[in-house]
């Protein structure tokens, strides 16, 4: 899978976390950050791991960090068009997205990915888990630069869904199982939850 990197999520704040990081990447789940959860999956599975999210913010985290080129906070899309807009990904065909606060990520995801967009030549490719779109657990053809940067720059989205809309989209629907791989943590409930299921 040459020319294969992954961009992880990691601009959102940890408000709704109860506690006070600067970051939701570094909110512990038993004593590690999330994101070292995410960074362990997804890592053996690219040719390179790359950061959406501000340097201070990440400050100690050893990867290229692409911080969003519009307004703190504006959504997914942020990520992605600054990923695009940005010299790393000039020689990058795919870009798989995956966010920060992602634990379960399965070892297998890029590689599934990667098979399905291949198969259908599409511009995207989105996880569908239980009948629910994952849309930040998805794969991404780097020809879409022009089509994501109407969407952010004039269209004013932050998320993915009316984006997908306009392209050669598809999706792929994950067997459903007892813990749901695209689990997010996005909350103190949440964050109990999955140290629960780190426990069975």
């Amino acid at each position: 899978m040459n020319n294969l990197s992954a961009l992880i999520l990691a601009g959102g704040k940890s408000s709704r976390m109860g506690v006070n990081i600067v970051s939701k990447a570094f909110v512990k789940l038993n004593e590690k950050p999330l994101i070292d959860y995410v960074i362990q999956s997804i890592e053996p599975q690219v040719d390179r791991v790359l950061l959406s999210g501000s340097r201070t913010s990440l400050l100690g985290l050893s990867y290229p960090i692409i911080e969003d080129l519009g307004s703190r906070y504006s959504g997914p899309l942020a990520g992605l068009y600054s990923a695009l807009e940005s010299s790393l990904f000039d020689s990058t065909e795919y870009i798989v997205i995956v966010p920060c606060d992602g634990p379960f990520i399965p070892n297998n995801l890029v590689c599934k990915l990667h098979d399905a967009i291949k198969e259908n030549d599409s511009d995207v490719c989105f996880i569908q888990y239980d009948g629910i779109l994952q849309t930040t657990f998805s794969i991404w053809n780097t020809r879409v630069k022009e089509s994501v940067k109407k969407a952010f720059l004039v269209n004013k989205d932050g998320g993915f869904k009316r984006l997908a809309a306009g392209l050669n989209s598809t999706f792929l629907s994950w067997p459903v199982t007892s813990v749901n791989p695209f689990f997010n943590i996005n909350s103190k409930k949440d964050l109990n939850l999955a140290e629960a299921i780190l426990c069975l």
